[in-house]
């Protein structure tokens, strides 16, 4: 039986208008009061899921910014944060302004970036059809150089929002070649995420499942997107739902229904005959 469950958030299981079905709710709930374990592993930094964990109504931890993070809200347990280095970011920076692009820098409680669109637009450039109005967020903050903080500590994530996605993906690749000790990735359509080489999902959440004790293979991942991947591969059951990319879906061992479809929801059921 697998004791605990790994999923992503955006695309996976919120709907697409960016709300959390009841469907997802009533099992998540279920399967807790059944013991099973529950670990939200999102591309966001943890401050930003915890309305979903609200809803919820259950105390499991966030894999923060890819797996940059783990921490549990409700315990305020805090289990490892893994920050960029200022030599990294610098080069980082570099890049984007040698592409003439934006960027934004997350620390573990603020955003800081260089371009007015992204400092006034925020998480809605990439949620672009939610509609949901979030109660927690970061503090964003409008700066001229971004060299000038790269010294402040706790960065534990970069992010480059741009809907040309052939531009995008060959930054995602200039920075993959020539940034070491980064990994670049891709969380949504027009979005690319930076972390440490060491950071992925996968490594949150293996890391997470040998702290209470639960095998690899006694794991279910589900999600949507590139940065889902390896904890897709990772796990004793990887699950891509139908609308994910289709990278992601040859790399899961099932493919779900979609998330408007709580494909989800529909997974844990027949597996947990709930």
């Amino acid at each position: 039986m697998y004791k605990l469950i790994a999923t992503d958030c955006d695309g996976t299981i919120l709907n697409s208008r960016g709300f959390l079905p009841n469907e997802i709710i009533n099992t998540f709930k279920a399967l807790h009061k059944k013991g099973i374990h529950i670990l939200i592993a999102t591309g966001r930094n943890d401050i930003l899921a915890k309305d979903y964990l609200d809803e919820l109504g259950i105390d499991c931890p966030v894999a923060g910014c890819n797996g940059a993070t783990l921490a549990n809200f409700y315990t305020n347990e805090k289990f490892f944060v893994k920050s960029m280095q200022k030599n990294t970011l610098d080069k980082i920076f570099d890049i984007c302004g040698s592409e003439n692009i934006g960027v934004k820098a997350f620390t573990l409680d603020t955003c800081y970036t260089n371009d007015k669109v992204l400092y006034d637009g925020g998480i809605n450039l990439i949620t672009t059809k939610y509609k949901k109005i979030m109660t927690y967020s970061v503090k964003y903050e409008l700066v001229s150089d971004m060299r000038s903080i790269s010294h402040l500590p706790d960065f534990i994530k970069a992010v480059v929002i741009e809907k040309d996605i052939p531009r995008l993906l060959r930054i995602k690749d200039t920075i993959n070649k020539n940034v070491p000790g980064v990994k670049a990735v891709q969380s949504n359509w027009n979005c690319i995420d930076i972390n440490s080489a060491d950071v992925s999902k996968a490594n949150a959440v293996l890391e997470y499942a040998k702290l209470i004790g639960v095998k690899p293979d006694e794991i279910i991942a589900f999600g949507d997107s590139e940065n889902d991947i390896s904890m897709i591969k990772a796990a004793g059951l990887g699950v891509a739902v139908k609308n994910a990319d289709d990278e992601v879906k040859a790399a899961a061992d099932k493919v779900a229904d979609t998330n408007d479809n709580f494909g989800v929801a529909k997974i844990l059921k027949d597996i947990y005959k709930l």
